[in-house]
C-alpha cells in the first residue's frame, strides 16, 4: 500500500464544467504526476469471507502514457485503489453532511 496521500500536495479534486456528475482527481506528485482520472461505480463484494473493493475508472488525461494504455496498467490501478480506500476511510471518520447543509441529526436549513 502507498503511504498516505494528502489532498493539495499529492492530489487535487477537479470539478469540471462539462462533467457535473463526477469529480476528477489529478495527481500533483508521485509516479503518476499530472494524470487526471475519475472513478465510476464502486462497490465492496464479499468472496470467501473477505471484502474486495471493485471499482471502475476512466483516465481523462495522461501526459506520458496514452490514457487507454494507462487504464490497463496494474500499478496504476493499485495506486488509485489505495487512494480510494483512503478517501472512503477518511469519509467514514468524519461527520456526515447531507446535501441540505445539515448533519444527519438536524432538520434541513432550507426554507
Amino acid at each position: 500500500m502507498n503511504p498516505t496521500m494528502t489532498e493539495g500536495i499529492d492530489y487535487s479534486f477537479i470539478f469540471p464544467e462539462n462533467d457535473n456528475k463526477r469529480v476528477h482527481i489529478k495527481f500533483l506528485s508521485g509516479p503518476f504526476k499530472d494524470v487526471v482520472y475519475r472513478y465510476g461505480g464502486v462497490k465492496i463484494e464479499e468472496k470467501n469471507g473477505e471484502g474486495h473493493l471493485l471499482f471502475n475508472y476512466d483516465v481523462v488525461e495522461s501526459p506520458v502514457v496514452k490514457p487507454k494504455k494507462l487504464e490497463k496498467d496494474l500499478a496504476f490501478k493499485t495506486y488509485i485503489g489505495d487512494l480510494l480506500v483512503e478517501l472512503m476511510t477518511s469519509n467514514m471518520n468524519q461527520d456526515i453532511i447531507d446535501e441540505t447543509g445539515t448533519d444527519d441529526t438536524q432538520e434541513s436549513n432550507l426554507q
